[in-house]
């Protein structure tokens, strides 16, 4: 990690830049906030900070008031409790910028694991537990890589069992892995590529119809097929996967549509190979939509994982799909 001192000047410089410049943009959501519903502007929150310290995180509020009483803590997309604004907020992630005064008050880093509730914290092993050495951040790796989680979450049964048991691990995973590398130079890199995905988002929403419209063309531009196809999820983000995407759209008498990829990298997550969107975690696809969207799902996995491929086959038994193993040594995974 960077030196105590030297991280602390990079966060009360950048934190008070960043109060001052957003300050208008800060202005502009409070004023259209208020206008809304005219409820509070800012919502917070007690989260478990350094070496398990509560504190409150401050965020713009994006949800309807008193809705920490009205479900879980946890969101996915679609949540009836999120404002039409708070949409929008979510989205291009501007509802965090309030905590640019947790970090000049010393409660939060810029760079960071992201604070959990206290709930989930009394969850963590031992092992996850070393993460609470690091101070709290606005952004970190697995915050960029899990920027759609929302996404990720939509349509799982239990959602709070399901953010517990397959997110926060993975989230830990990443952040004890950076944590380990961690420099000044390393922290100003994931500032700035925060802020690019925040520049990126606004581009996208602007124009988000459009590209829907677009991948829809894409996808129907061979016409409606002859017969029924099998809706086909494939587990695993590498050449075997792509080239069996490749094959089912060559081949005439293909009975396969491709519709989505699940893969372990989060890195993956977002893309979209040949048009097809990479979901996210394999785990997701025990969201209860799947089924009713999906014929066979097939996995792709190299050989070398067997034990991972053994564990997805056992996760998937119970649903009501077609799964095929289709593992191979050549399996490389795709350039990021």
């Amino acid at each position: 990690m960077p030196h105590p001192l030297t991280k602390r000047i990079l966060d009360l410089a950048l934190s008070a830049l960043g109060l001052l410049i957003f300050s208008p943009v800060g202005l502009l959501i409070a004023v259209l906030i208020k206008l809304s519903d005219g409820g509070p502007v800012f919502y917070g929150q007690s989260r478990v900070g350094q070496f398990g310290i509560p504190f409150r995180i401050w965020k713009f509020r994006s949800m309807v008031v008193n809705a920490e009483n009205l479900g879980a803590p946890v969101t996915m997309d679609g949540d009836p409790r999120i404002t039409r604004l708070g949409r929008f907020l979510r989205k291009t992630k501007l509802d965090e910028l309030p905590q640019l005064w947790n970090v000049l008050t010393g409660d939060m880093s810029l760079v960071g694991p992201r604070p959990e509730l206290p709930k989930y914290v009394a969850q963590y092993s031992p092992a996850q537990r070393d993460i609470l050495r690091f101070k709290p951040g606005i952004t970190d790796l697995a915050s960029l890589l899990f920027r759609n989680e929302e996404d990720l979450l939509r349509g799982a049964a239990d959602l709070e069992t399901f953010y517990m048991r397959y997110c926060v691990p993975k989230k830990l995973e990443l952040n004890q892995a950076y944590a380990k590398r961690a420099g000044a130079l390393q922290d100003l890199f994931l500032i700035l590529r925060t802020f690019i995905n925040l520049f990126l988002s606004l581009l996208l929403l602007c124009g988000a119809r459009t590209a829907l419209r677009f991948g829809r063309q894409q996808l129907w531009a061979g016409g409606v097929p002859a017969r029924p196809k099998r809706r086909t999820a494939i587990i695993g983000v590498n050449e075997f996967a792509i080239n069996l995407l490749l094959d089912s759209r060559r081949s005439p008498r293909s009975t396969r549509h491709v519709v989505a990829f699940f893969d372990d990298d989060p890195r993956t997550w977002g893309k979209r190979p040949h048009q097809v969107p990479v979901v996210g975690m394999p785990e997701c696809l025990l969201h209860q939509q799947w089924p009713d969207q999906l014929d066979e799902i097939i996995i792709t996995l190299p050989q070398a994982q067997a034990a991972r491929v053994t564990e997805l086959c056992n996760l998937l038994k119970p649903l009501p799909l077609t799964v095929t193993v289709a593992a191979a040594s050549s399996a490389a995974p795709l350039a990021a």
